[in-house]
């Protein structure tokens, strides 16, 4: 008797075979995610943030700060060393009181959260700590900024972003794309601010290129703006158990989302992401997973979008 065997095409299964492992993979890690206590995974990612963004203001004290959150990130025992966290607030501190005058917003709220890390690994309770400093800095810090734009004014007319969109390079590809304005109307823009703050002077102005769909965009981004940072401060301050604190979680997901796909400040996210992370109540596993599935895609806004924009355009 003769019997015909069918060969597999070479190939044929393989791709189907490494996809399923790939997913097999990803769900592992996302139980391990899940079932791992929170803290810990909040000190990491801290830890994490500061080396990736925690200063860039000299290296002497920036390398050792780097080096020092290397070593606890990878050596486990020194992951809650309550001496550690001390020295990495301090350093933080230092460095950001240096240079306090022109650092960024989030470079503060950093500073806090270390603080609150701190005070965390030397309490008996780790993870209440972190999750009340947490749930606490959001709301406090979205509160002050919805008051501060709307004293200033700013926001209401949009006038600040519409000024933004024309002279930071890093929302030049939105600039092109929702205000019809080329990279090299952009590039002349921030050459005349250039000279206009290198020149001061009374009666100096200069005429900067914009567009009517632009003046538009950032006036709706604008009130979008106060909107969403407004349900933001209301949703964290309200008591823990409240029916509208319910909504805190999604308030600042779609803050995140929204505003810094456009703006790509990455300190500022990654930052909100974990704070978001830890407060979030421990049944809601989905929702945590949302934040860190956030704080990867967040990390796309470091691809070079202008450039890409500029040549589809050209």
């Amino acid at each position: 008797m003769s019997a015909e065997m069918e060969m597999p095409m070479p190939g044929s299964a393989q791709p189907a075979a490494e996809l399923r492992g790939l997913l097999g993979h990803a769900r592992h890690t996302a139980h391990e995610v899940v079932t791992m206590p929170r803290d810990l995974i909040v000190l990491r990612l801290t830890l994490l943030l500061l080396m990736l963004h925690g200063s860039q203001q000299g290296w002497k004290l920036d390398v050792p700060l780097r080096v020092l959150c290397g070593a606890m990130l990878v050596h486990s025992p020194l992951l809650t060393s309550r001496a550690l966290w001390l020295v990495v607030t301090c350093t933080v501190v230092v460095m950001n009181a240096m240079h306090w005058f022109h650092i960024d917003n989030h470079k503060y709220l950093m500073t806090y959260w270390c603080v609150g890390c701190t005070l965390a690994v030397a309490s008996g309770s780790r993870d209440a700590v972190l999750r009340q400093n947490a749930r606490m800095l959001v709301g406090i810090c979205f509160a002050l900024a919805v008051i501060w734009k709307l004293a200033a004014g700013q926001f209401v007319d949009g006038s600040f972003l519409h000024w933004t969109f024309l002279e930071d390079g890093r929302v030049e590809s939105t600039s092109m794309l929702v205000g019809n304005l080329s990279a090299d109307q952009l590039a002349e823009n921030r050459s005349l601010i250039s000279l206009l703050k290198s020149s001061p002077g009374d009666g100096v102005g200069v005429t900067l290129s914009t567009s009517d769909g632009l003046r538009w965009v950032t006036l709706a981004m604008s009130w979008w703006t106060l909107l969403i940072e407004t349900a933001v401060a209301v949703t964290f301050l309200a008591p823990r158990h409240s029916r509208i604190a319910k909504l805190r979680d999604w308030t600042l997901i779609i803050f995140v989302a929204t505003t810094y796909g456009l703006l790509p400040v990455i300190g500022f996210a990654f930052t909100l992401c974990i704070l978001g992370f830890m407060q979030c109540e421990p049944e809601r596993r989905r929702t945590g997973l949302a934040y860190l599935g956030l704080l990867v895609a967040i990390q796309l806004t470091r691809i070079p979008w202008d450039n890409i924009v500029g040549s589809m355009m050209s």
